[in-house]
């Protein structure tokens, strides 16, 4: 009888689970499909755009215009719903009340747009405020109403609809610069005191009481333009919105045609994020449309430094939210599979890391002690189980750690073998002062000696490459010297090695310049840097190339550099930082400038290698490097010392740094800069630290397992490709450059004429048309981490930064100073010849009109 009723019982459970599974199969969110059902239902197919001000005449006309495509369905921002209902009353448009003089108008505005809108994105952000006005008014928060209309309630109105334009697929969001009755020009210097001290009841942004209505729109335009710029770099590589601004013309018909081609032309998207529009007249007189405004006076006014100040001190004055840098993730399923498994070990991992190692030279590691905590609280009495778990988990441990311990120590170096000695003694070598002059003699004499004849070959481009003895530097400025079109100077710390290497591999002398560069010393690259300039004379660098890198997984303690910081560090990360400071004035009269910094996929947490192996890359605050990194702090966040992070940590900071610097010098200096990967170089001396077997095993399962494989020799044909590639230049700056490919790739005709041998080597596939512009993660993209990692490393290296706006980066500004001083004494001379009676300023006033 029990029997029977045991199978009932079991019967009974696999029907109900059979049920609960069939039900989970058929079961769709309802409010999901409810929310697609009314989106559908409400806007159909259309394009969604938040139009302010309107209820304006601009804005009454740009609205007919998009409604007249019938693609948009406009969201009016307007001061009355039942004047703008009456005068414009069509189904594609939704009036909502919004009062730019009231931060608290804004931000009910948008959160009726975030419950009109339910689940469909903002396609179209326009920021327009057409109230003109040159006497001095407060808004209802009494705040000067030039500003507050055109900059700060916009701010915070985007800041508040950001998030709701994720899921477009084209979504723009454009600051229209304010009107004035006189040709007003943009400021080409800001000052924020009147903002800093809160501007309320102040005149002026620059704290001024007296006030100036043309300065105020000249402030405005710049404040519009440095938002914008700011927008662009924090959030359209991850987001994918385009940040625009534009100059609108004077005829209110041409304004909304501009205002409607900004909206609508395929021009205007995701590629010309970042850029200012303006209008354009056509040839045939009757027609208008829009331009990119490429004004010089840009360069100048658009300082990262101050947008980021600006962002700050606008987030104080209007509360505005901001959501948080999206983390870009992989769609690679295996990817989304290990890093759930992963996630929870890694944070226990880096739990313990922290708790138990403490952060050296900061505090020390968290020890609890019975009775308070940490915070000054009682702990809670343990029960007897917990204290019997304690003590049984002590003694488990105690005799774990002297049995079964050292016997698993012994039977894996007998298996695996030992490490090697780079991995147990100091990597780096202090070479004797004698041998360091008697090394920089030879070097200056063969400089001296070459210097006359390479000063003739002023046709070639100079590069300056960092780690060419061996491996991915070698192949790489192999191939650039096989080119033809380059001379390398090579960063090596062995010049003998070196010359050894260059006469083994045919390096041609007449091309190729080693000097002696001491990554781990700031005071070594600083020479070489002096060296540098020395030997190029009036040449510029046309490339710097940031390859030198040490990794050094096996140590179990840090190494310092010759300056007292932890070696990987500083030989990977501070010394390029402080080389860029020194060589970037040297690129400015290029044609094609370009620094590259060779990263690595550890370091980019979106991908299986940088986001599914412990340690992973994490700066954390960059309380190490805030600290002043000196011994014995010896990583980045702080914490406990672990040999694979500090390179990964390493390898995300140059990445970071890439776009930073891209972010602060590409439009003032026309200097590309860039990150790249080459690929898994798993038979690099990168590894030479590894056990025999780890060294031995790595390359095949590279080949044949992962198919991640890349030779050296492929490795450094791609290194080649980012200096040489024109695709690599230019307006290709703040880039991850990747390369695509697999195992299938290349199977074809080509294929076979090779012997079946792919690009890759042994499946890492990608030739030099597979180059693409790789997503980064949020860490790497983050801006406010860029600024901190600027700001510490340049106090860490004493690296010496001019403004974007400086004349040293500017040899065009300087170049124009001169024209317009020659001008000058030839127009002063023609006076004086026709012996003229006119002022002393006629001449100055003449040629600078010329």
């Amino acid at each position: 009888m029990m029997k029977n009723l045991h199978v009932l019982l079991l019967l009974s459970s696999i029907t109900q689970l059979a049920i609960g599974f069939q039900f989970m199969k058929n079961w769709k969110m309802p409010s999901r499909n409810l929310d697609k059902k009314m989106v559908q239902k409400r806007f159909g197919d259309k394009k969604l755009i938040v139009l302010t001000d309107a209820d304006s005449d601009l804005g009454k006309q740009t609205t007919r215009d998009l409604l007249a495509t019938g693609e948009y369905h406009v969201i009016g921002g307007v001061s009355s719903i039942e004047s703008s209902t009456a005068e414009q009353s069509f189904e594609d448009f939704t009036p909502m009340e919004c009062d730019l003089d009231s931060f608290d108008s804004v931000r009910n505005f948008c959160s009726f747009i975030e419950d009109f809108r339910l689940t469909k994105p903002v396609d179209r952000l326009v920021c327009l405020s057409a109230a003109e006005s040159d006497k001095l008014q407060w808004t209802k928060d009494n705040h000067e109403q030039t500003i507050q209309r055109n900059v700060l309630s916009p701010f915070l109105m985007t800041g508040l609809l950001l998030e709701g334009m994720d899921g477009s697929f084209d979504a723009r969001c454009t600051f229209v610069s304010p009107k004035s009755n006189s040709n007003v020009g943009i400021s080409t210097k800001l000052e924020l005191k009147g903002l800093k001290d809160g501007f309320f009841k102040i005149p002026m942004l620059d704290g001024s009481q007296d006030f100036n209505s043309e300065k105020t729109i000249s402030d405005a335009k710049l404040c519009q333009k440095l938002l914008k710029t700011y927008l662009h770099e924090k959030y359209h590589k991850l987001n994918h919105v385009t940040f625009s601004d534009i100059t609108l013309p004077a005829s209110s018909n041409d304004a909304s045609k501009c205002l409607f081609d900004v909206m609508q032309s395929p021009k205007a998207s995701t590629s010309a994020s970042g850029e200012s529009w303006m209008a354009k007249e056509e040839t045939d007189g009757d027609t208008i449309s829009i331009q990119l405004d490429k004004n010089p006076i840009y360069n100048k006014a658009i300082d990262i430094d101050k947008a980021h100040e600006l962002f700050e001190l606008a987030e104080q004055a209007t509360g505005a939210y901001w959501p948080k840098v999206k983390v870009v993730t992989s769609p690679c399923p295996t990817l989304k599979v290990v890093g759930a498994v992963t996630k929870a070990q890694v944070q226990k991992q880096e739990l313990k890391r922290m708790r138990e190692m403490g952060r050296p030279g900061i505090s020390e590691p968290e020890v609890e002690v019975a009775g308070d905590t940490a915070s000054g609280s009682k702990k809670s009495r343990m029960t007897k189980r917990q204290k019997v778990a304690n003590a049984v988990d002590k003694v488990a441990t105690f005799v774990f750690s002297k049995t079964v311990k050292p016997v698993a120590k012994t039977a894996t170096s007998k298996l695996l073998g030992e490490f090697p000695d780079e991995a147990l003694n100091n990597y780096i070598e202090k070479v004797p002062e004698e041998d360091v002059a008697e090394l920089e003699k030879e070097m200056f004499r063969q400089m001296s000696k070459e210097a006359s004849q390479k000063k003739l070959q002023t046709d070639k481009k100079l590069v300056v490459l960092t780690g060419t003895s061996s491996g991915l530097g070698k192949k790489a400025a192999l191939a650039m010297l096989r080119s033809g079109e380059y001379h390398v100077i090579g960063a090596v710390r062995d010049l003998d090695k070196m010359q050894a290497v260059a006469e083994i591999d045919g390096f041609p002398k007449d091309s190729f310049t080693p000097m002696y560069c001491e990554m781990n010393s700031f005071e070594s690259v600083r020479e070489f840097c002096d060296n540098v300039d020395k030997f190029r004379g009036d040449h510029p660098i046309d490339r710097l190339v940031c390859n030198t890198g040490i990794y050094q997984p096996s140590l179990r303690h840090a190494k310092w550099s010759m300056d007292g910081h932890e070696q990987t560090m500083q030989t990977n990360f501070l010394s390029h930082f402080l080389m860029i400071s020194k060589l970037m004035p040297s690129m400015v009269k290029s044609d094609d400038p370009r620094i590259t910094m060779v990263g690595s996929v550890t370091g980019n947490d979106n991908t299986v290698g940088g986001g599914g192996v412990y340690p992973i890359a994490d700066l954390h605050d960059l309380e190490g490097l805030e600290a002043g990194f000196a011994n014995p702090i010896a990583m980045a966040d702080g914490y406990g010392f672990i040999g694979a992070k500090a390179y990964k940590d390493s390898k995300l900071c140059l990445m970071i740094l890439a776009n930073f610097l891209h972010a602060k010098y590409h439009k003032s200096t026309g200097i590309a800069f860039s990150s790249m990967y080459p690929g898994c170089i798993a038979e690099s001396p990168l590894f030479r630290e590894k056990r025999a077997w780890f060294r031995a095993y790595f390359p095949i399962f590279m080949k044949f397992i992962t198919g991640g494989f890349v030779g050296e020799h492929e490795a450094g044909q791609r290194l080649f490709q980012v200096v040489h590639d024109p695709r690599c230049a230019g307006e290709k700056s703040g880039v991850y450059w990747s390369w695509n490919g697999g195992p299938r790739e290349g199977r074809g005709a080509e294929a076979l004429e090779k012997e079946g041998q792919i690009s890759g080597g042994g499946g890492a596939g990608g030739g030099w048309d597979s180059i693409f512009e790789n997503d980064q993660s949020g860490k790497v993209l983050s801006l406010e981490t860029g600024f901190k990692l600027f700001e510490h490393a340049t106090a860490i290296t004493g690296a010496e930064w001019p403004s974007p706006a400086s004349n040293v980066w500017s040899g065009e500004a300087s170049s124009m100073e001169e024209m317009v001083q020659k001008k000058r004494e030839e127009v002063a001379d023609v006076m004086h010849a026709l012996n003229l009676q006119s002022d002393s300023t006629t001449p100055q006033r003449l040629a600078e009109t010329i």
